[in-house]
Formats: C-alpha cells, sequence, structure tokens
C-alpha cells in the first residue's frame, strides 16, 4: 500500500515528499543543481574540470622536464655531443640524421626508439587533453573555439608522425631521407608554440567574456 506524504515526510525528509508528489522546486532551473540525484552544481563540474587541467599541465611538465633535462642529455652523450633531431626546431639534413645514426650504433638507436615509443608519446597526447579541455573551459562553443582547438590537434599529430618518421628512417644504416622528419619537426614546433598562445588567450578572453556576459545580464 502507498504510503501517505506525511509518512514519507516523517521516513524520507522533504526532499522525498517533494520528488513522490511531482513539486518541481527541488529540480527547477533556478536551483543550481546540474543532476538532482547527485546534487552536482555548476560550480563543482567547474571546479572537477579544473583539477584535471591543473594535474594534465603538472604531468606534462614533468614529462618534458624528464625528455629535456634527463634524456636528452644522455642521448648527446652518446652520439658526442650531438643535438637529438627532435629538437632542432629550424629542420636538419638526411647527412646529419646519418652523423647521429651512427654515433649511436644499434644500442643507442634503440634507446631512441624506445622514448619515442614512451615518453615521447605520452607527452603530445597528455599535453594535447589538458590543453583541449583548457580551451573549450573558457571559450564557448564556435568558430572561435575551433581556431584555437586546431594548432593543438595539429600538434599531437605531428609530433607523434614525427616519432614514426625518424623512427622508421633510423631503423637501418645508411639511413633514409630525413626531409619529411625535418618538415614534421619544425611544423611541430611552431605549432607547439602556437598551441601555448592559444591557451594563453582562451584563458585571458574567457574571464572577460563572462563578465560582460553578467553585465548584459543585469542591464537586462
Amino acid at each position: 500500500m502507498s504510503k501517505s506524504r506525511a509518512q514519507r515526510l516523517r521516513k524520507h525528509g522533504p526532499a522525498a515528499a517533494d520528488a513522490r508528489t511531482g513539486d518541481p522546486s527541488s529540480t527547477k532551473p533556478g536551483s543550481g543543481v546540474v543532476n538532482p540525484s547527485t546534487g552536482r552544481t555548476p560550480a563543482k563540474a567547474a571546479g572537477n574540470a579544473n583539477m584535471i587541467v591543473i594535474a594534465g599541465a603538472v604531468a606534462s611538465a614533468f614529462l618534458f622536464g624528464y625528455s629535456f633535462i634527463l634524456i636528452m642529455p644522455q642521448f648527446q652523450q652518446l652520439t658526442g655531443g650531438l643535438a637529438m633531431p627532435d629538437t632542432l626546431v629550424t629542420g636538419y639534413s638526411t647527412e646529419y640524421v646519418q652523423d647521429v645514426r651512427t654515433a649511436f650504433g644499434e644500442d643507442g638507436a634503440g634507446q631512441y626508439n624506445y622514448w619515442h615509443k614512451t615518453a615521447d608519446t605520452i607527452f603530445p597526447l597528455l599535453f594535447g587533453f589538458t590543453w583541449l579541455l583548457l580551451i573549450g573551459q573558457q571559450l564557448k562553443r564556435g568558430l572561435l573555439r575551433w581556431l584555437c582547438w586546431a594548432p593543438v590537434l595539429l600538434y599531437v599529430i605531428a609530433d607523434l608522425a614525427e616519432n614514426w618518421v625518424l623512427d622508421s628512417i633510423m631503423s637501418t644504416d645508411p639511413v633514409g631521407d630525413a626531409s619529411l622528419a625535418s618538415f614534421l619537426t619544425v611544423a611541430k614546433s611552431v605549432l607547439f608554440g602556437l598551441s601555448i598562445l592559444a591557451a594563453l588567450y582562451a584563458v585571458f578572453r574567457g574571464p572577460r567574456r563572462k563578465q560582460n556576459e553578467t553585465t548584459t545580464a543585469a542591464k537586462g
């Protein structure tokens, strides 16, 4: 037998009674609750997204530092001081890659390949995810958001493609043609810089947009 409203009120409290009787006050838009069953508010959702962005940024910075402070110097020691092709933002020649491959030897080239498949794969994916989320938080859906997302997406593609091409041409001795790898390294470097600028623009643009919308709403 169905319980009366008074019985439900004594057992479960006002919220349960209102929900059973169809009282819309607990789920109306003005209540600020995104999901009434969990009490998840927009502020909580934004806070969770901010924590993910911070964690992603910290992890990305750690991987970047790990590669350029620890790994790259070790590779340079193995090659007698030669810089890794990945770091040559203005490009390089096939002859230069051949010099690196000769200095590396089979074991060194294997270590280089392993780094590409681990840290240098995780970093662009993690960086890209974090930056897309950061920009998506700050900018509304539309062309502007996609324009800021574009360099991030292209950077991830260029970085992963660069890894694959470099590993392919250095898998043999003598090495293959390095023109595509050099192009991807230059493109990756440019796109990485544009991704940083896009995120900075979104961070400074977002609060101004929200402030303008609040001011307009108040005047209306």
